[in-house]
């Protein structure tokens, strides 16, 4: 039988994932491999790997190619794509290396632009989409430009885009958010009534009613009313409700809210109003039996913490404004203080420190912090810096902050400190951890957090400066201003140079701080010997494998199964081949699959 010509077979691998069968694709493409080296086979084999779902493997494979080809765009934004997939957060500097390495790679800017919009990052997608819509201009690149306009609150230009795209049903929903976003009501009223009764969509309906409520409140009631009747529908009946209530007619949104828990009797948000608005008319037994019916049933459940929040924080406020201090207290005890979630723990600090009694309220800020050193710990720093305890509190940040795990709660901590009350900002400790730890992240922070980086910069700066450190306060400006993003929102770059001005004007002797720029340097192969094992902190088995391969070159799966007498070599093999990648270093590499499983190539020297 005549052996296929390669090149024929490299197209036929391509022609397969051109026509979506990846799994094939891959099979062809590991058939390829098992011979010779071709670049492009591995980048099509990993591409294939994406597109199954096999994503560990797909990871494995890029990061592993993004060593030994640092330029190619292409391999960046499908690294950010598979990380993107899996939930980590250095998706972003993968995305942004992409583009960086190519402008003009339009899937790689709609990857990160659609990245940046999943996690409502607008400011962030803004740049990309302005380019995008500059190179190809396709009707989604446009819809997503006006998206991020409307997020980054710019209406107005969001609306000189649309009125060109009128008639375009897939920008309606946009056109209406940016007439309310300009506070035109009455054109988002009208806008919004038609596209309701040509696809009876629900959700233009109680956009139509809530505009028109804006700037007509009779009528809107009247239509609300009129629309209830037909169709009794649970979210529109809960914006009746807020209506009623908005336009000084408790009675009314009462007798709404009980005909809305008919409908649906337990929805909790539904019975908090009640609660809310029999305390409003003035029937405080009825308001009380029903908070505390609420409350116990929301503490039982626990399904949702936020909502627990706020309806024992209603609860809370009802007993303040209606009862005696003690039997308010008591009440408090009796009905939340008991369970010891974070939940309760806060509102009962919060309870005893609006009613006067400090020491009690720290009392059980502390046992909060004590419960989650996260939720609690933020409201027990609050609390000491508020009332003078400012080496407490910035001990106690410190410790969230060497204990923060996830991106996005390192963001809400540090904007805490740089833009929340209490001072953070003027402790040195732990602003310098702070810019340790957001720098520790640059690559992979939103948006908002290289803002508050920013911010951070900018505090240390403005301490330095007061403490007549004055090249300190220029390198703080000069990293603030690397740090800050395009279209900042609390931070104009003026700021800065006000600060720079100032500290030149003081200093009697001005020199460079910063060093001169070097070059960066290629990333490289692994290094030889035991300091690969010290560089990489290689475990016992990653190490056995390490040694094996330098001296074979190559080894099978099967082969390196009896050498370490597991079957589970290819979770082994990724965690090495990503300590590798996450040094620059370029260890081992899949050469396919062969008749005793994966083959694995070393790549040092």
């Amino acid at each position: 039988m005549t052996s296929r010509d390669p090149k024929e077979t490299t197209r036929e691998a391509f022609r397969l994932f051109e026509d979506g069968r990846y799994q094939d694709s891959l099979a062809v493409c590991n058939r390829l491999l098992e011979g010779a080296k071709d670049p492009s086979l591995e980048v099509l084999a990993a591409t294939n790997l994406f597109h199954i779902g096999r994503y560990e493997d797909a990871e494995v494979f890029f990061r592993d190619l993004a060593v030994r080809m640092p330029d190619s765009s292409y391999v960046h934004s499908y690294l950010g794509k598979v990380l993107e997939a899996r939930g980590d957060d250095e998706a972003t500097s993968e995305h942004a290396a992409a583009v960086r390495l190519d402008p003009a790679n339009q899937d790689a800017l709609r990857s990160y632009a659609g990245y940046l919009l999943s996690h409502n990052d607008f400011r962030g997608a803004l740049p990309l989409l302005l380019h995008l819509t500059k190179l190809a201009g396709t009707e989604k690149d446009t819809g997503n430009l006006v998206r991020a306009l409307i997020g980054c609150g710019r209406g107005e230009e969001a609306l000189v885009i649309l009125k060109g795209q009128e008639g375009s049903r897939s920008f309606l929903p946009e056109y209406v958010e940016a007439l309310l976003q300009v506070q035109d009501f009455r054109g988002a009223a009208g806008y919004a009534h038609s596209a309701w009764e040509s696809t009876r969509d629900p959700t233009m309906l109680r956009i139509y009613l809530d505009a028109l409520a804006r700037y007509d409140t009779g009528r809107a009631l009247e239509a609300y009313a009129s629309v209830l009747k037909d169709q009794p529908d649970g979210p529109l009946f809960f914006d009746y409700v807020h209506a009623l209530h908005f336009a000084g007619r408790p009675r009314d949104a009462l007798k709404a809210v009980l005909d809305l828990l008919a409908l649906s009797p337990g929805e909790p948000e539904y019975r908090l109003a009640e609660c809310d608005l029999l305390g409003a008319t003035g029937d405080t037994a009825r308001a009380l039996e029903r908070y505390e019916r609420l409350v116990q049933d929301e503490l039982a459940a626990k399904t949702d913490m936020i909502k627990l929040g706020r309806i024992i924080g209603g609860y809370r406020r009802f007993l303040t404004k209606t009862l005696s201090a003690d039997e308010a207290e008591r009440h408090l005890l009796d009905t939340v203080s008991g369970d010891l979630n974070v939940v309760s723990l806060l509102e009962t600090a919060r309870f005893y420190e609006e009613t006067g009694n400090p020491a009690m309220a720290r009392s059980w800020y502390y046992r909060a912090y004590r419960a989650d050193f996260l939720a609690g710990g933020l409201d027990y720093a609050l609390f000491l810096a508020g009332n003078g305890e400012e080496r407490e509190c910035e001990k106690v940040m410190i410790y969230i902050l060497s204990n923060v795990r996830k991106g996005s709660d390192l963001v809400r901590v540090a904007a805490l400190i740089v833009e929340g009350s209490g001072r953070m900002h003027t402790m040195k400790r732990l602003m310098d951890q702070l810019i340790r730890k957001l720098e520790g992240r640059t690559g992979s922070l939103s948006t908002e957090g290289r803002e508050i980086l920013a911010n951070a910069f900018f505090h240390s700066a403005t301490n330095a400066l007061e403490a007549a450190d004055y090249p300190a306060c220029k390198y703080f400006c000069l990293r603030g201003i690397d740090a800050l993003p395009a279209h900042p929102k609390t931070l104009p770059m003026e700021d800065y140079l006000a600060l720079l001005v100032r500290c030149k004007e003081y200093a009697l002797a001005d020199s460079p701080v910063l060093p001169a720029h070097q070059p960066a340097e290629k990333q490289g192969a692994a290094p030889a010997g035991s300091m690969i094992v010290e560089q990489l902190g290689l475990s016992e088995q990653e190490q056995k494998i390490v040694s094996f391969l330098r001296h074979h070159r190559k080894a099978s799966e099967m082969e390196l199964r009896t050498l370490l007498g597991t079957r589970r070599i290819a979770g082994v093999v990724n965690r090495l081949v990503q300590k590798a990648a996450s040094q620059g270093i370029s260890l081992i590499a899949k050469k396919g699959m062969g008749e005793d499983g994966e083959i694995y190539e070393y790549c040092g020297s």
